[in-house]
């Protein structure tokens, strides 16, 4: 048998201790830090607006707060070891490690299911008919797979407590059990990901909407999709748990688990920046004297642009003028008229006296777009 240094039970003469824990917390800190801006411009957009926060906003928040746990857990965890190889931690800080580990698991997995959620919530506020019935299912469902997967933990072992200290009486599922499971969940997860960012496709192209809006609104709400890919990446390293070098091997499960929970977050929150990147145009186009038109006029809100052609026309005679007047709409209205076409008089025989293109630019009062204000 190999000499050990008595401490760690590390075999002599093998040079420095490898780690990962300074990898594993920038890693986790940065996912930290850039979803919680994400969220803040959020925040503040949806004050900006004088909207308030909903229950979608609500859920984020406690996602992105159980994200800071995750992280709080897993600094801990590297304090004690986690990120060396298995023999080079201080066996009397498995115990800890592993209470530690149990807490992070459950956070990065309620984190995971409370950002779908809330980004399921939010289509449900724009969606309409049968498409309803299938979010509710989704969201039902994967909160139910996802809320046991984060109780394995703490109901895998009889007693709680030989989760962590192993020595003791009691018995424990086989670790192929909680693997099985959470790769099930994972993907599960993932593929949720995927329905929920295919959906606003089929929702926002029946908003009355000009085909550019449309397809910008859909692409921002369907960011969902990375989300999924992570998903996918993460159940495929949920067997390095049965590993019996988990405490170096399972870096990357550590890292693609708050990517997924920090992923879903900043997708969820882009459509709503969209707000914000609007404001700021119409901001620079102020300052400057940028402007789409030369009839266009810019009060530091958003616009939305609207072409009318007016069409005059008569049959010659003053007595009797015949005006024809066809109008055609392009954009999003109030009165839910787009793209179409209104005929207010026939004309009379006649010629044509006048015709007139009129491009129009206007703005809403509130300088809201018909999905900004659903988002």
């Amino acid at each position: 048998m190999q000499p050990n240094d008595g401490l760690t039970g590390r075999p002599t003469g093998q040079g420095p201790i490898e780690t990962l824990g300074p990898n594993m917390n920038a890693v986790v800190w940065l996912l930290v830090g850039l979803s919680g801006l994400f969220l803040g411009l959020r925040i503040y957009c949806k004050f900006m607006k004088s909207r308030g926060l909903w229950w979608d906003d609500y859920l984020l928040i406690a996602s992105w707060l159980s994200l800071v746990l995750d992280g709080i857990m897993v600094s801990i965890q590297v304090t004690l070891g986690f990120g060396r190889h298995v023999f080079d931690v201080d066996p009397s800080h498995f115990p800890l490690i592993q209470i530690y580990g149990n807490v992070a698991f459950s956070a990065a997995v309620l984190a995971t299911v409370w950002s779908k959620t809330s980004f399921g919530i939010t289509l449900l506020r724009i969606t309409e008919g049968k498409m309803k019935p299938v979010i509710w299912f989704i969201l039902v469902s994967m909160n139910t797979a996802m809320h046991l997967h984060a109780l394995f933990p703490w109901i895998q072992c009889s007693p709680i407590s030989k989760g962590w200290f192993r020595d003791i009486p009691g018995t424990c599922w086989s670790p192929e059990v909680s693997v099985i499971y959470g790769v099930f969940a994972s993907t599960y997860s993932g593929s949720v990901d995927i329905v929920l960012a295919l959906l606003p496709w089929s929702i926002v192209w029946n908003l009355q909407m000009r085909k550019k809006e449309k397809v910008g609104v859909a692409v921002a709400m369907s960011m969902g999709v990375f989300a999924g890919c992570t998903a996918f990446i993460k159940s495929a390293k949920l067997p390095l748990l049965a590993n019996g070098d988990f405490t170096f091997e399972s870096y990357s499960l550590v890292a693609w688990g708050a990517a997924e929970v920090a992923t879903t977050i900043m997708a969820s929150s882009i459509p709503v920046l969209r707000v914000l990147v609007r404001e700021v145009k119409a901001i620079t186009s102020k300052k400057y004297g940028f402007s789409s038109g030369n009839n266009s006029r810019s009060n530091g809100t958003n616009s939305l642009g609207r072409s009318d052609t007016v069409i005059v026309g008569g049959n010659g005679h003053k007595k009797s003028p015949s005006v024809h007047v066809l109008s055609t709409f392009k954009g999003s209205k109030s009165d839910n008229r787009s793209d179409t076409s209104v005929l207010i008089t026939e004309p009379a025989e006649g010629i044509i006296i006048q015709t007139q293109e009129i491009n129009i630019e206007y703005h809403r009062r509130d300088g809201r777009s018909e999905v900004d204000s659903m988002v």
